[in-house]
């Protein structure tokens, strides 16, 4: 069994991302799960909204439970098997948590296509990366993977809302509906932790946890067929700019260092002679001066 055999829908309220993920699947539909574990929410769309539901799952055991309650269940890897054995095409495919576990999630929504009918579209939840309480959590120096969550081991990549766009972008969909679970921290906790780092907080860094990249806890949205699109990704990371910014400040100084140095020799040329004019007679400066006019 897997780490989420158990997960059921929770009724006690609507900012959960089964809850906000049914909300955006049609009645009476036709639903690949892809990751659908034990079938537990493939089982509520069909008794919730009358749809029409296929699994697809690794875990063998969770295999077995699915079947007892969906149509078919694919004991497949959708990122390395053939797929071409599922004949069916589908209005939805819906991965839920799904899109992190993946090794290539550009290449796995690509070849999700085939799978979808022309006008059919992946539904999906993703958690963010760049939540508030991992923000807290590296501030501390603290990485640690858990069983689930958002520091879940089995995770392979990791997303914020950035990367969620680029992904599907150049998978080659148009995210068209986009909303989150949101999970913020109140001040308080926000200024305990800091304290404990010796961290003064800032009312512009408590109002900047609220906006939705740091408030989300999941990202669900819906992406439908589109054209494929490219983006380079960045070639430094921070601490790549941090090196660029020590070695740019470095050549800045030494640059400057160099002309000061110029400007000290011309100083003291100017200074030796003054000295040497200084001790002079007034009357043989004042005809070298003169001659030097005239010429």
């Amino acid at each position: 069994m897997s780490n989420y055999t158990d997960s059921h829908f929770e009724e006690y309220g609507e900012n959960t991302s089964w809850f906000k993920a049914m909300r955006l699947i049609p009645e009476k539909s036709k639903v690949l799960d892809v990751g659908c574990s034990s079938g537990n929410f493939g089982a509520e769309l069909i008794a919730r909204k009358s749809c029409t539901v296929d699994g697809l799952e690794l875990d063998i055991g969770d295999v077995k439970l699915a079947e007892r309650q969906l149509r078919k269940v694919y004991n497949l890897n959708i990122e390395t098997d053939d797929i071409s054995v599922i004949k069916d095409r589908y209005d939805v495919i819906y991965m839920g948590d799904v899109v992190e576990h993946l090794f290539h999630p550009i290449e796995t929504l690509t070849r999700c296509k085939s799978l979808l009918k022309k006008d059919g579209v992946v539904v999906f939840s993703i958690p963010n990366m760049a939540h508030v309480s991992i923000r807290l959590l590296l501030l501390k120096g603290d990485f640690s993977y858990t069983e689930t969550g958002l520091l879940d081991k089995t995770h392979v990549h990791f997303f914020n809302l950035d990367e969620i766009k680029r992904v599907f972008k150049e998978a080659g969909y148009d995210i068209s509906h986009l909303d989150y679970v949101e999970k913020d921290y109140p001040k308080r906790l926000i200024e305990e932790w800091c304290d404990e780092i010796g961290i003064q907080v800032k009312k512009k860094f408590i109002d900047r946890t609220k906006q939705i990249d740091a408030a989300a806890f999941q990202f669900i949205g819906v992406a439908s067929k589109g054209k494929k699109v490219s983006k380079k990704l960045p070639k430094f990371g921070p601490v790549d700019f941090f090196e660029s910014f020590h070695n740019n400040t470095i050549n800045a100084l030494n640059e400057r260092i160099s002309i000061l140095e110029k400007d000290s020799a011309r100083l003291a040329s100017d200074a030796a002679k003054w000295r040497k004019l200084r001790g002079a007679p007034v009357v043989a400066v004042a005809r070298k001066l003169i001659k030097k006019v005239k010429r």
